[in-house]
């Protein structure tokens, strides 16, 4: 099975360029192509799945096919999947580039979770990041400029950073890193860098307080290409804050103080924002954030139920980040934007509900048990103080959820007028039902095999070298 373990990084590539010559074919021709792109990225996690178990390394050691490559690669694979399956195509711009860019994000985080030195992480976070300016640079090529003046700072922190921590360590393969932080002393030229880098990774994942940046994009670009700024481009930079968190557990006081501010603030930061906002895409992006504080939470326990606990919580996150937008399609803005969804669209109202609740960890949903993973090992950790914000942020993150939820099923369906000046509904296709349906059992399986699958990303930990 060795030779089949890059089948999915092949696939995904090749279907996002098919999909970009695709984009100058006739309309008829492209009218299959969500059907197609979603199968191929089905067959691509089928392969991955069944592949990657496989542990080796590839192309001279610059990539490597672990238990964490394998849990990453799989979520980010279904996240994408999803996401494609949900999407209302008359809302995108440019369906066929939208497809393309996903994909292109989600082999960025692919590349990062197989990476092994500084170089393939960088990489795929760039790619991943790139895609999400690509798409809102379609719909708005002010928010593209946005994006990618932002994007810059963030990504000139992140290589200087690197630069430092390769410096003082002598190489940029993380394994070797590793070594030499075991028998190295925390200093302030290490402490330093690792701050520039980790506030890089923070601007790319949208935490507060460095959404200003992000978030109008976020509003302003479409479904999908919200759902690659929201899901897929904080993924990457998510894996890549776990590939360096383990390089350098032997030094915990280089990394773990910072990740417990940025973690407090998220975690408070967005459940009160979420709370606060009224549009349902905003909601979403915060809860969002609130979320990657619980991530970053279990990062700074620096042990491996922490960072067992974060990785299986970054499988329920990305799912519903990267699809909820595609989910709420055109009904994501404006006062009356979600109200009767319940009694108008069924299958997707089901599956917006699921992603508000799973993001602000209501039980028994995937969230849920991720945070509660990630409080434990908090808690053990003797970070109290750390456990009572979070606990803080995710009563105002579910009063928020329960307000979505409201509209959702309690409200009256505006008449057409009110409508127009808000949203419009999502248009039914049985690709999308089927999708809305397949993200809500996905969600709710997720909570429901929390166990196993909570004992695979536990497997995952182990392979970044905790014990």
């Amino acid at each position: 099975m060795r030779n089949y373990v890059l089948v999915p990084e092949a696939l995904v590539v090749a279907g996002a360029v098919l999909l970009v010559l695709l984009g100058r074919a006739p309309r008829r021709s492209r009218r299959w192509a969500p059907l197609v792109a979603t199968v191929l990225v089905a067959v691509a996690l089928a392969v991955e799945l069944w592949a990657g178990a496989t542990l080796s390394t590839y192309l001279g050691g610059a990539l490597v096919q672990d238990r964490f490559a394998l849990f990453a690669k799989a979520a980010v694979l279904l996240a994408a999947g999803l996401a494609i399956a949900v999407t209302d195509w008359s809302d995108e711009s440019a369906p066929a580039i939208g497809m393309a860019m996903i994909l292109l994000a989600a082999f960025g985080v692919m590349i990062v979770a197989s990476a092994t030195d500084f170089v393939g992480l960088w990489a795929g976070l760039e790619l991943a990041a790139a895609a999400g300016v690509v798409l809102a640079s379609v719909r708005r090529a002010d928010l593209g400029l946005r994006l990618l003046v932002a994007g810059g700072v963030a990504s000139a922190l992140v290589l200087i950073g690197l630069a430092f921590v390769y410096a003082t360590t002598g190489s940029a393969d993380l394994s070797t890193v590793r070594r030499v932080a075991a028998s190295a002393t925390d200093t302030l030229p290490l402490a330093i860098p690792v701050f520039l880098l980790l506030g890089g990774l923070a601007v790319r994942a949208g935490l507060p307080p460095f959404q200003f940046a992000r978030l109008p994009v976020g509003l302003g670009a479409s479904p999908l290409g919200a759902g690659i700024l929201i899901g897929l481009v904080a993924a990457a930079a998510l894996t890549v804050a776990f590939k360096i968190s383990a390089a350098l557990l032997p030094l915990p006081a280089a990394f773990s103080p910072y990740l417990m501010v940025v973690a407090a603030v998220a975690m408070v930061g967005g459940g009160a924002a979420a709370l606060a906002t009224r549009s349902p895409r905003a909601r979403l992006a915060y809860l969002a954030a609130g979320q990657v504080g619980w991530v970053a939470a279990g990062l700074a326990t620096h042990y491996r139920i922490g960072l067992g606990a974060s990785l299986f919580l970054l499988g329920a996150f990305v799912v519903a980040a990267t699809a909820g937008p595609a989910v709420m399609a055109g009904a994501d803005v404006g006062e009356f934007a979600l109200a009767g969804m319940g009694l108008l669209r069924p299958a997707r109202a089901a599956g917006i509900a699921l992603v508000f609740l799973s993001l602000a960890g209501v039980p028994p949903l995937a969230g849920f048990f991720g945070e509660f993973a990630v409080a434990s090992a908090l808690a053990q950790s003797g970070a109290f103080w750390l456990l009572a914000l979070g606990l803080l942020g995710a009563v105002m993150s579910m009063a928020a959820a329960a307000g979505t939820l409201r509209a959702i099923y309690l409200q009256s369906p505006p008449d057409e007028n009110r409508r127009a000046a808000g949203a419009r509904l999502p248009v039914l296709t049985r690709l999308s039902t089927g999708g809305a349906v397949a993200l809500c059992a996905v969600i709710a399986g997720y909570g429901v095999f929390a166990n196993p699958i909570i004992s695979l990303a536990d497997q995952g930990a182990e392979a970044l070298g905790l014990r």
